[in-house]
């Protein structure tokens, strides 16, 4: 049975997806019979995303923690945690796919070691903002405090690098600062970071911003103009031009239907 779009709660992921491809957003949120069970990336980022979650809340209960020596234990408790061998038998991954986590894991271990360990300040944080009679949900990988009164949030990727133009149109790092601005009002530096692990020893790999006043208010914008088409009711047509269109998983059904309406 499909979702009402008018009730529908909106994150940052949900606003990119509709305003890349508003028939992806309809397949992903509103008609979940059609969101395929399985996807290879969405696994192998979910046990990388695992690993470092787990080894980042250890670390902010125990001083000097040694990140090198007990990562390899959460890498095990991961890969268990998303029965990831019995994946492997499935066929949805393979070994070389669990060697590729292993990798990034030992190139994020060397980014520490070069950047010094994070003095972080909150992980996995599921947080709600409230502006205009929007309501959005979000979830920060990592939060660290650089300085005081400056505060990063950092987002982990496990795919390619995106492009500078892509990433500022996202609202994902804005909505990050909107909440830390809402928390921590008197913080007077905000930055958002994606880092994408299979890079991160490079400089391709990480991507800083400065989260200014103008990129949360274009972002407000953004979600309003988005929750009131969504309540206003809407179209749901293709975007054969969406950079995601050639790889999304519901192309196929995509392309025979013709229906954008529920």
């Amino acid at each position: 049975m499909a979702k009402d779009p008018s009730t529908l709660t909106l994150s940052p992921t949900k606003v990119d997806t509709f305003n890349g491809c508003r028939r992806l957003f309809l397949y992903k949120y509103l008609k979940p019979p059609f969101v395929p069970e399985d996807n290879k990336y969405f696994l192998i980022g979910n046990i990388a995303h695992k690993v470092l979650e787990d080894l980042h809340k250890e670390q902010m209960q125990r001083p000097n923690y040694d990140h090198r020596k007990e990562i390899g234990r959460h890498f095990k408790a991961a890969i268990k945690s998303y029965k990831a061998y019995a994946k492997i038998k499935s066929g949805l991954i393979t070994k070389e796919d669990l060697y590729s986590i292993k990798s990034m894991m030992d190139k994020y271990l060397k980014h520490l070691k070069k950047n010094a360990v994070p003095n972080v300040f909150q992980v996995e944080k599921l947080a709600k903002i409230t502006f205009d009679g929007v309501v959005v949900w979000l979830k920060a990988d990592r939060i660290d405090e650089i300085a005081d009164g400056a505060y990063r949030v950092v987002d982990y990727k496990s795919g390619r690098p995106a492009t500078k133009k892509d990433e500022l149109a996202s609202v994902q790092i804005p909505s990050y600062g909107i909440w830390l601005r809402q928390t921590l009002p008197d913080a007077d530096q905000l930055e958002g970071q994606y880092l994408y692990l299979k890079y991160v020893d490079s400089k391709k790999g990480i991507h800083t911003y400065n989260i200014s006043d103008e990129m949360m208010e274009a972002a407000k914008e953004k979600y309003v103009k988005v929750d009131q088409k969504l309540k206003n009711g809407c179209h749901f047509m293709q975007n054969f031009k969406y950079k995601y269109c050639r790889t999304c998983d519901f192309r196929q059904h995509c392309v025979e239907d013709d229906n954008d309406e529920f």
